[in-house]
């Protein structure tokens, strides 16, 4: 079979990363390439491990999504799953999860099976710790099924247009990859589109230009004007949610927002036609940085 090719592409999680740290950015989507391959280099084979790794709030976030994947899915094909039936579900999921993790599995197959950062650097952890996160799990699981949205969703399991699909758009020449939580007409012609949060704290400017984005796929996939167009996150975790309007303007300004961001990125490569990247050319954040000490990749770079 032939090898992948790194190709460029956009995402809103990219775009954030690369504002972060430009080395985090090089090792996630140039440095760790080709590490799932077990002959791969041992530095290019790490790099891919630590891009793996997960954090608790991470894996809360990963599982309640997952969750809710379940539930949506099961009302479009008309067989709604139970409650205390994903609530079983899940939580033997965070067990083994958990338990393959402690042990290690990570390490042959890290694609394949979760690995927390906790149990790379050998970062010791209370018992409690990770019995609040699995607790945290079937609340924001519970918070789902008594969330107004959701419920309103078992009313009209036919409008529901996408759960969860990994779909790519072109804006102005660059591919961008777009991923929405779920998707649903509202019955005149219009769309809603749904982003559940799990998180403790959100930057709502960051989450409207995720919702730009979202806006640009559903006007280009769907042909929707932008006024029939509603965008709001739904967080699990305090049952708030919040409307982003979408108009013309705002689809404009992440139109230019897209081409800005992706200009940075490509600028930064000695080979834009290849998508040839350097890890010099990405500096580290400086010394003693907070960030660092809780990056997945401060192995590689000394920091932890």
């Amino acid at each position: 079979m032939a090898d992948f090719q790194n190709t460029f592409s956009w995402s809103h999680s990219r775009h954030l990363m690369f504002n972060r740290c430009r080395r985090k950015y090089f090792l996630n989507y140039y440095g760790s390439w080709g590490g799932w391959n077990r002959d791969a280099p041992p530095e290019v084979r790490e790099a891919y491990i630590q891009k793996k790794l997960t954090t608790i709030p991470m894996w809360i976030g990963s599982l309640v999504h997952d969750a809710a994947e379940t539930a949506l899915k099961g009302l479009q094909r008309g067989r709604p799953v139970r409650l205390d039936h994903l609530l079983d579900m899940i939580s033997d999921r965070a067990r083994s999860e958990l338990e393959a993790s402690q042990r290690g599995l990570w390490r042959q197959n890290p694609s394949r099976v979760t690995a927390f950062q906790e149990h790379y650097y050998k970062v010791e952890r209370p018992p409690e710790a990770w019995n609040k996160a699995t607790a945290q799990i079937r609340s924001q699981v519970r918070h789902l099924y008594d969330n107004p949205v959701y419920l309103r969703l078992t009313q009209v399991p036919d409008k529901l247009q996408e759960v969860e699909g990994l779909e790519k758009i072109d804006v102005g020449g660059i591919p961008v990859w777009v991923k929405l939580d779920a998707l649903v007409a509202d019955g005149r012609g219009g769309l809603v589109i749904i982003d559940w949060k799990t998180g403790t704290s959100h930057d709502n400017a960051a989450i409207a230009t995720q919702m730009g984005v979202y806006g640009l796929y559903c006007a280009d996939r769907y042909q929707v004007s932008p006024e029939k167009l509603i965008a709001m996150h739904v967080n699990l975790r305090t049952g708030k949610q919040l409307r982003h309007p979408i108009d013309d303007d705002g689809l404009e300004r992440t139109k230019q927002h897209v081409a800005s961001s992706s200009n940075q990125m490509l600028n930064m490569l000695r080979d834009q036609d290849s998508n040839q990247a350097t890890a010099e050319d990405f500096a580290m954040l400086a010394a003693g940085s907070a960030f660092c000490s809780r990056c997945r990749f401060r192995g590689t770079c000394q920091r932890g």
